[in-house]
């Protein structure tokens, strides 16, 4: 993807660079801290604009229009601290809103419900189901902690609903609550290992939960293989 962030606020679009660094690591992720400066910077390539709409000077829906009518395919994505001002940035017809604290969930959400689809990101690391394997550009990839497989494979199995601590302790561990710490060991090992292939972008967590992205993850198989297999049920 080729996004374009622009804020007023430094620490705004550094923080949403990295975000969508992470989400989409193989695009190009620009930035501007001013609203004419990104007029400029306008392109037809340019697929989504992730706007502010409360800065100094020209607001975001000022810039949202002069920039439409240019660029009228253009994914706008407001972010906003004040929802005032929503209805009024209704009538630009946005893709989506965002609102601050940013949330690396709420940008995943509003990208896969673009006005004007995009093809995501897809992650290198593809599965098999039965029996379940994890493979980086087709060769075979090891997690380095034996019980990661497992924790991975039922990530996968869940086919992207977050799971809650309880639950992984109940599949892992039949719900030990002294392997607490354990599993936080094994979660810090996962996203290590999938960080390093460029991949940490399938790990989801939000509210204490986690789960794998299942959208940007290619697997071949049936899932229920998976529980079968790691005698889950």
């Amino acid at each position: 993807m080729i996004t374009l962030t622009v804020d007023d606020q430094p620490s705004v679009t550094d923080l949403m660079k990295a975000m969508l660094a992470k989400i989409d690591y193989k695009g190009t992720h620009l930035t501007a801290n001013d609203p004419r400066k990104a007029i400029e910077m306008i392109t037809p390539d340019v697929q989504i604009l992730f706007l502010d709409i409360e800065m100094p000077g020209m607001n975001g829906i000022e810039a949202a229009k002069e920039i439409q009518k240019r660029c009228p395919r253009l994914n706008i994505i407001f972010i906003t601290g004040h929802t005032e001002y929503s209805l009024e940035a209704h009538g630009v017809f946005p893709s989506g809103f965002i609102t601050k604290p940013i949330d690396e969930q709420d940008i995943m959400t509003v990208l896969q419900n673009l006005r004007f689809p995009v093809d995501m990101p897809k992650s290198p690391v593809t599965v098999t189901c039965s029996p379940f394997g994890v493979f980086v550009e087709g060769e075979p990839f090891d997690f380095k902690r034996d019980r990661t497989i497992e924790l991975f494979a039922y990530l996968v199995y869940k086919n992207g609903t977050f799971c809650t601590t309880g639950e992984l302790l109940g599949i892992l561990w039949d719900g030990s609550i002294d392997k607490d710490g354990h599993l936080r060991q094994l979660i810090k090992d996962m996203r290590d290992c999938l960080k390093e292939i460029g991949a940490e972008m399938l790990i989801l967590k939000k509210y204490g939960k986690i789960a794998v992205d299942i959208r940007t993850l290619e697997y071949t198989g049936n899932l229920p293989d998976i529980a079968e297999e790691f005698r889950w049920i």
